[in-house]
């Protein structure tokens, strides 16, 4: 019987893609020269904003949609979703999964400039978010858990501790992991459908804080 190989040796399975994904970046206004980019080489998406909105923020979110206006069991999918950060001045998204608990997903840095205010953000999700494993094509997504369930047939180790190793190697082979550190929970960035749904939220949070609900706040 021919042996075969690992997850990644020289044969891999028809269904794994490993090829390193190329970088991009989500830029929303391309005619604007984003002269702080070359600082942060991580960043996936720029935005310019009006400085009045982006001020109006620092009120809303606390007021109308910061993560810890949820209750006891969290929130519907949508609701309590954000953080503002007073220094540096940025803003989180913690997108709430549907169990109603929030899972950090993306954050924005600003920077002032005479034009407004520029946002340098990026998408970046742990292994322990429901969405770490969204990132993965659908038939390796069906694949992973079968190979790990006969790897996991020596009873040397579970099938989930091996599932969670191989969903790492196959983030590490395409250049999507921003973190890996023993004992820490692996962190991967976001792909390009991922960074244009974190810049569609931003923009409808501008949106609704343009037009805050009337009355008490802490109401959405």
């Amino acid at each position: 019987m021919k042996k075969t190989g690992g997850l990644f040796s020289s044969q891999p399975k028809p269904f794994l893609d490993t090829k390193p994904l190329k970088p991009f970046l989500v830029n929303d206004q391309p005619d604007h020269n984003f002269a702080s980019l070359k600082l942060m080489p991580e960043t996936q998406l720029v935005m310019l904003v009006p400085r009045p909105a982006w001020q109006n923020l620092a009120e809303y979110i606390p007021a109308y949609e910061a993560v810890e206006l949820a209750g006891r069991f969290g929130a519907s999918p949508g609701d309590y979703e954000w953080e503002w950060i007073k220094d540096p001045e940025s803003v989180r998204w913690w997108r709430r999964a549907t169990n109603g608990f929030e899972h950090l997903w993306g954050m924005a840095i600003a920077i002032p400039v005479s034009a407004g205010v520029e946002l340098y953000g990026l998408v970046e999700i742990d292994e322990k978010s429901p969405f770490w494993t969204e990132v993965i094509p659908e038939e390796a997504a069906l694949g992973l858990p079968v190979q790990a369930k006969n790897m996991a047939r020596d009873g040397k180790r579970s099938e989930v501790a091996i599932l969670v190793e191989l969903y790492r190697d196959y983030m590490k082979q395409r250049g999507l992991l921003t973190q890996l550190q023993p004992g820490r929970p692996a962190c991967r960035r976001g792909s390009i459908r991922e960074v244009e749904l974190f810049r569609d939220a931003i923009k409808a949070l501008f949106k609704r804080a343009a037009s805050p609900p009337q009355g008490d706040s802490n109401q959405r």
